[in-house]
């Protein structure tokens, strides 16, 4: 039986391998290691975007709720945020907060969320193809800011700059995201009704 250091060195190995491939390629070889997204692939894709869009639009809400609740008054100001502060103004509001609601839970849920911002920003903005075997994607680009926001390291001319992603790590990161807007959403409705009442 493998152990879970042993298992995870495997994965490990099978992804550094993947992309030394990829990277030595040249162009008539990398079209022979990639082809197109299918319908499932589209899809997981697409629900990763959105979930992390309403992961987005729940924690502006949040954020709302609770600077008015801190200040007495309304305020559009964390529907003004760029999408990059958002998630930092929740976890500032969350820790002000005096009210009776789970703010580790908040704060985790939000820290859990900004992992995923890498994959909203890839998907949206970067091609993205499937590996051979049908179990990493692949997301390129050669837009040279795209590149550097990414890691800082300024994109070559001429070169591309590519993420590998296992796909059953994707699905499960998706359910972690599902799970954390399930519990946004619900705070949410919570803090909605106590408004009003």
């Amino acid at each position: 039986m493998k152990t879970i250091d042993s298992i995870q060195r495997v994965v490990d190995e099978e992804m550094i391998e993947v992309m030394c491939r990829l990277e030595a390629a040249n162009n008539t070889k990398l079209a022979l290691l990639l082809q197109d997204i299918g319908k499932d692939e589209l899809a997981l894709i697409g629900e990763l975007i959105q979930m992390y869009c309403m992961s987005d639009a729940l924690c502006r809400g949040l954020t709302a709720m609770l600077r008015e609740k801190r200040l007495g008054s309304p305020s559009d100001f964390a529907f003004l945020l760029n999408d990059a502060d958002v998630l930092l103004h929740t976890k500032k509001e969350a820790k002000q907060t005096d009210l009776n609601i789970d703010t580790a839970g908040i704060i985790s849920a939000v820290e859990t969320i900004e992992m995923h911002r890498i994959f909203r920003h890839t998907f949206s903005h970067w091609v993205v193809k499937s590996y051979i075997d049908e179990r990493f994607l692949v997301a390129f680009t050669r837009s040279k800011s795209d590149a550097e926001k990414r890691d800082g390291a300024t994109l070559d001319d001429g070169k591309a700059k590519l993420m590998v992603f296992r796909i059953d790590d994707l699905l499960t990161e998706l359910k972690k995201v599902k799970g954390h807007c399930r519990f946004l959403s619900e705070l949410h409705l919570y803090l909605e009704n106590s408004t009003t009442t």
